[in-house]
């Protein structure tokens, strides 16, 4: 086997390791890799897009194999807007051949580059998850290779352990080979956008469930950096699909400017510019509307904001950084949030960027889906690689399970398996599935090693 033998890192680059890398887009070259495995006592990690923010793509010593078919857009019936795709599509590939035609996928995260394997294991969300769920919900059917089993079609209807367990499995099932999808029919990617000020989290929270009433897609920014004086105060992004017929496409990646302030502002790290970088997007997030905002805005620049606006975040921080996002229900959010917060700045710890959207329950056939009906937020915290971070995080892990929340896995990298087993509530379930599909635990990573550490008999 040819492997390239490099570091890996996850997308906020505070994780990394060094690997046998490998990509192939032959079907048979993956059952190969597999046999090599087994044979070479050597474990796989699945890697897509690259877009996880944590440790679930990298395994440090072993193999990380990327499966990438030459024909990623394989079938699609417009009429019922069912579409089959390879695992390996990304979620821009598969907009730029459906848009021309009028049609969308139901639930988007903040990235294009995400692969759709990606968004099916960890079961991404949106701006529109009080309405329209998560990614997982619109997803029909799928071919699966798995190790013991080769490959498996599965559907709610068959074989459903494993179609189950895959969507929010975080990749350790077996390799999304081709999936179908259903899509949402649109006359228009423009969207009419209002803007509204909050002064506080409580008010946050009282605005975004009368905007819920109003609008789709809802996505407040949060002051929670040291300069928020504990005000919290920032801004709520609220959109509908525009009634004017378009399906122009333009304005969909972040300009050569953008790029170039990006550029440039990734080999400044020094503390003192990390600073000024945190000072200014505190007031950007805090400054203040004379009146609500209304704008028309291209379906892209709003879904996806990082792409069109920070492309190059992960590379502002020295030593990268985490991004605490966690979940509660409505009626301990507030409390819980004002004691992270507290935890965070007493820490001298500091967060660029939180942002905060509505949450409800997801199936719960889905082994590990989130079970709240609530709220989130995410903390972008630089991470320094100390015994006192260590500790830090275990205390923000205590506070999430004191208030009964949850972590997305999708990419807070610091929750060990006691803590894992609290917020999620069907863990069991994982081996029993695992065992019919991967019975040799082949397929792993340095997330599953870490949070199911007493079925990999590892120590976290």
């Amino acid at each position: 086997m040819n492997f390239d033998n490099k570091i890996i890192y996850g997308w906020s680059k505070s994780n990394h390791s060094r690997c046998d890398y490998i990509e192939t887009y032959n079907l048979e070259h993956v059952s190969e890799t597999f046999d090599f495995a087994k044979k070479n006592n050597k474990l796989i990690t699945l890697r897509g897009g690259g877009r996880s923010y944590g440790d679930n793509t990298i395994n440090k010593n072993n193999i990380v194999l990327k499966y990438r078919p030459k024909k990623n857009i394989l079938s699609f019936n417009e009429l019922e807007g069912e579409i089959i795709v390879s695992g390996a599509c990304t979620l821009i590939e598969l907009l730029k051949f459906t848009i021309p035609k009028g049609w969308l996928f139901n639930v988007s995260p903040g990235s294009q580059t995400v692969t759709i394997s990606g968004a099916i294991s960890n079961n991404v969300h949106g701006k529109n998850c009080i309405h329209k769920g998560y990614f997982g919900d619109y997803v029909n059917e799928m071919d699966v290779y798995t190790p013991d089993q080769g490959l498996v079609n599965c559907s709610r209807n068959k074989n459903s352990d494993l179609f189950h367990a895959v969507i929010s499995g975080l990749g350790v099932f077996g390799i999304i080979i081709n999936v179908k999808i259903k899509l949402r029919k649109v006359k228009s990617i423009l969207v009419n956008t209002t803007t509204s000020y909050v002064k506080n989290l409580e008010d946050a929270v009282l605005k975004i469930e009368n905007l819920n009433k109003n609008y789709e897609f809802n996505i407040g920014s949060l002051n929670f950096t040291r300069f928020s004086n504990f005000k919290n105060d920032g801004k709520i992004f609220s959109s509908n699909f525009s009634e004017e017929v378009s399906l122009n496409e333009e304005n969909n990646e972040a300009n050569f400017i953008i790029y170039l302030i990006n550029y440039c502002l990734m080999f400044n790290k020094l503390p003192i510019f990390n600073k000024i970088i945190e000072y200014s997007l505190s007031k950007i997030t805090s400054r203040k509307l004379s009146s609500i905002k209304k704008t028309v805005e291209n379906y892209y620049s709003m879904n996806f904001l990082g792409d069109t606006y920070l492309p190059l975040y992960n590379n502002f921080f020295r030593n990268g950084f985490i991004e605490y996002q966690v979940i509660f229900d409505k009626e301990n959010y507030i409390e819980a949030i004002n004691e992270l917060f507290k935890l965070i700045r007493s820490n001298g710890h500091s967060s660029y960027m939180s942002s905060f959207k509505s949450y409800k329950a997801s199936d719960d056939k889905y082994i590990f889906g989130i079970d709240k009906n609530g709220y989130c937020l995410t903390f972008d915290i630089p991470y320094q690689k100390n015994d006192e971070f260590q500790k830090f995080t275990r205390k923000m892990n205590e506070i999430t399970i004191k208030y009964n929340g949850q972590v997305y896995f999708g990419k807070t990298p610091c929750v060990n398996n006691e803590e894992f087993k609290k917020m999620y509530k069907n863990y069991d379930r994982f081996e029993i599935v695992k065992k019919k599909y991967d019975n040799n635990f082949l397929l792993v990573s340095e997330m599953t090693n870490r949070i199911f550490s007493d079925v990999y008999n590892y120590k976290y």
